[in-house]
């Protein structure tokens, strides 16, 4: 750190820092702005490689003309029944759809309600990711969706839902970059009340993002996977991490000039002090991160290098490009606030007794009664976990109205809700044509399945043959859990049924979203011990100790749980779901243990630091006192940026965001500030074994002469 230290505050070196940032600017912001052109989002991207309905998927892709589709319904309603008029209409809605849309196929005939008060035709589509919106937009006008003299016209599917989502999500990126930005200049003017150091961290993550995103754009090039979750993420991710970043540094800067008059070497000691907090902070988040490399899941495994690549681009820039600005500001940059940053020669203040270091002597005055006290909280908020329960139904997508999700209420309300995404079962013989009888037997099977309410007779055959494939309605919600169940007893029996010579593979609709689910499961089991492994791994070469990263651990562990089970009460019986996807555990154990285990690194490295000298329970005053405000501050602008994502109108990112925020200002206000106090000084310096508390501190930071500073 020292070596990097004097290049990024040299006098001259200090601006080829600036120069070479900003060619890096030059050349990869431009191609980031692209980034949305190779997004993916089909759903072969989201699935397991190795699921059933993947392999379908691919059989579909290589076996039909038109391969992979996307299918849409138009309903139609009139309270009292259709009319022949209606019936005219729906007829003229089916040609014009035809006559405007690229259909793989003609449009279904009709089909409608016992009341014949609802009737609708589906149609089909290719699965083109970058089309599919624009197509259900398309559709709608073509068959004039909407209400007219008591005829409801509702566009709803995959089509339907698809021009709804970039309806929601249309320039979302902008909205939520804008409103981020807002959020965090208001935080830290009103943290800083200078103009300069306030508007320097925005400047910086600035930077660091619109660089990041031409690295994910290079990496979505190189054949990767990048989703539009992905990359709306990364932006409420960057300014968040980043911005952390920049205030540690800025407050340690602002330590380091109350005592060094030459404002280069008072950031080279300040960034000799924070630098490796900063560089441990931020290889923990991405290294974490990269653990979603192992997802199944599709969207969840292309999160991981996304939020990699933006993560280390922001420490980067917080370990380069931050301290080459705040050096050429110097005592500048605090105006109209220098005073805090006056070069003091008679010495420091008096020793002054702030809030943090008066919190942390009450905790430590009574640090069991503290650690039981806390502990008892979160368990009692782990207990909304016995309210936990899964839900993916389509009504429940949307926190706002759409056509798509009111469409699918009128289906559901007359006919076999299965429709709206029905479930395809392929029978294969590869080793020649596929038979009727072979088909009549895997329909026999289908249709016996309790729930599935129709099968059609298979007719669709590929061109050569080799395949049929059936199309099952279930009779109720596809996305609800026992049509999911369903899926996995369909293909039981269906693969039981299977003639010989012939393979039968289940895929589409419920079966896509029961894969989807076994493979979050999996995912959970298999990330939460390897991420924590990531992080005890990084903890143990920054405090040079074992027993202290096994207790932060812990203490972000039982933070987690209790988040969990206070957001899914908070879900279930204040917002009123009916449940939570099964992959929101997993999104929100990574970003929170991750960026929470930020604070306790912050905190902890100045432990160290300051228990060389003073010894553990001193070390930890000192510590609190120092990094106090900072943390705070970090804080809530990490906790204020995740919030912005409760403002879009998508349940999933609604609860990934509420559960972040509220999750970050615990471990703000009651982990850092109260439980890790408390373990440290139960535990005393056995924290520090097999160092000592004096002898340890030495891999991430060097040695200097121990200077007072003001507590």
């Amino acid at each position: 750190m020292r070596g990097l230290a004097r290049i990024v505050t040299g006098r001259r070196s200090k601006w080829l820092v600036l120069l070479a940032w900003i060619v890096l600017l030059a050349a990869l912001a431009p191609v980031g702005q692209k980034l949305s052109d190779v997004t993916d989002n089909r759903t072969e991207s989201f699935l397991p490689p190795n699921a059933e309905s993947t392999e379908a998927l691919r059989v579909q892709e290589r076996r039909f003309p038109g391969g992979e589709t996307v299918g849409g319904l138009v309903v139609y309603h009139r309270a009292g029944g259709l009319t022949a008029a209606d019936q005219s209409a729906i007829a003229a809605g089916a040609a014009a759809a035809a006559k405007a849309l690229p259909l793989v196929g003609k449009p279904s005939a009709p089909v409608a309600s016992p009341g014949r008060e609802v009737a609708y035709f589906a149609v089909a589509l290719p699965d083109d990711n970058d089309k599919i919106a624009g197509w259900g937009k398309d559709l709608r006008r073509a068959v004039g969706s909407g209400h007219r003299a008591g005829l409801d016209v509702y566009v709803t599917g995959g089509l339907g839902f698809n021009a709804d989502f970039e309806e929601v999500f249309g320039n979302i990126d902008v909205k939520v970059l804008g409103v981020t930005v807002v959020l965090v200049v208001v935080l830290l003017l009103l943290i800083y009340r200078a103009p300069l150091i306030a508007l320097m961290p925005l400047l910086v993550v600035g930077f660091a993002y619109s660089i990041a995103q031409g690295f994910v754009y290079l990496y979505a090039k190189s054949g990767a996977t990048v989703s539009d979750n992905g990359a709306t993420i990364l932006v409420v991710l960057m300014f968040g991490v980043g911005t952390d970043y920049c205030l540690l540094l800025v407050s340690r800067y602002r330590e380091e000039l109350r005592t060094i008059e030459d404002k280069h070497e008072a950031m080279a000691r300040a960034l000799r002090r924070a630098g490796p907090a900063i560089l441990a902070s931020g290889l923990t988040v991405a290294l974490t991160m990269l653990v979603l490399l192992l997802a199944q899941v599709g969207s969840t495994h292309s999160l991981g290098p996304v939020s990699a690549i933006g993560v280390t681009v922001a420490f980067c820039a917080g370990l380069t490009l931050l301290p080459a600005l705040l050096t050429v500001a110097g005592r500048r940059g605090f105006w109209p606030r220098r005073g805090l940053v006056e070069y003091r020669p008679e010495g420091p203040a008096a020793e002054r007794a702030g809030v943090w270091r008066r919190v942390g002597a009450r905790v430590l005055q009574r640090p069991g009664r503290a650690l039981v006290v806390t502990v008892a909280v979160f368990s009692l908020g782990a207990l909304g976990l016995f309210a936990y329960k899964e839900d993916y139904s389509v009504t429940g997508f949307f926190k706002k109205q759409t056509e798509s999700a009111d469409g699918f209420a009128v289906l559901k309300a007359s006919l076999p809700a299965g429709a709206l995404v029905p479930t395809t079962v392929l029978v294969v013989r590869d080793g020649g044509k596929v038979t009727d009888a072979d088909v009549a037997a895997v329909r026999k099977a289908a249709l016996a399945v309790a729930g599935v309410a129709t099968v059609d007779s298979g007719s669709v055959r590929s061109p050569d043959g080799t395949v049929a494939r059936l199309t099952a309605i279930f009779s109720d919600d596809p996305f609800e859990s026992a049509a999911l169940s369903r899926a996995e007893v369909l293909r039981d029996r269906v693969h039981a049924a299977a003639p010989p010579g012939t393979r039968v593979l289940v895929g589409d609709g419920s079966a896509v979203q029961a894969d989807f689910n076994d493979a979050a499961a999996r995912d959970l089991r298999l990330i939460v011990p390897l991420a924590l492994l990531v992080i005890f791994v990084i903890l143990a070469v920054l405090l040079e100790a074992v027993v202290a990263p096994l207790l932060l651990i812990a203490s972000v562990v039982v933070s987690f749980v209790g988040t969990l089970g206070l957001s899914v009460l908070f879900f279930r019986y204040v917002v009123g779901d009916a449940g939570v996807d099964n992959s929101l555990p997993t999104y929100a154990f990574i970003f929170l243990v991750a960026l929470g285990i930020d604070y306790t690194i912050f905190l902890m490295s100045r432990v160290r630091e300051e228990a060389r000298h003073h010894g553990t329970r001193e070390g930890t005053l000192r510590a609190l006192a120092a990094t106090g405000p900072v943390i705070t501050s970090a804080g809530i602008i990490l906790a204020g940026t995740f919030s912005v994502l409760m403002t879009l109108p998508v349940t999933f990112v609604f609860d990934l965001g509420f559960m972040v925020a509220v999750g970050i200002l615990l471990d703000t206000f009651v982990v850092r500030t109260i439980m890790v106090p408390a373990l440290i000084e139960l535990v005393g310096d056995r924290a520090w074994w097999p160092s000592s508390a004096g002898g340890g501190g030495h891999t991430m930071h060097e040695i200097e002469p121990e200077r007072e500073v003001a507590v």
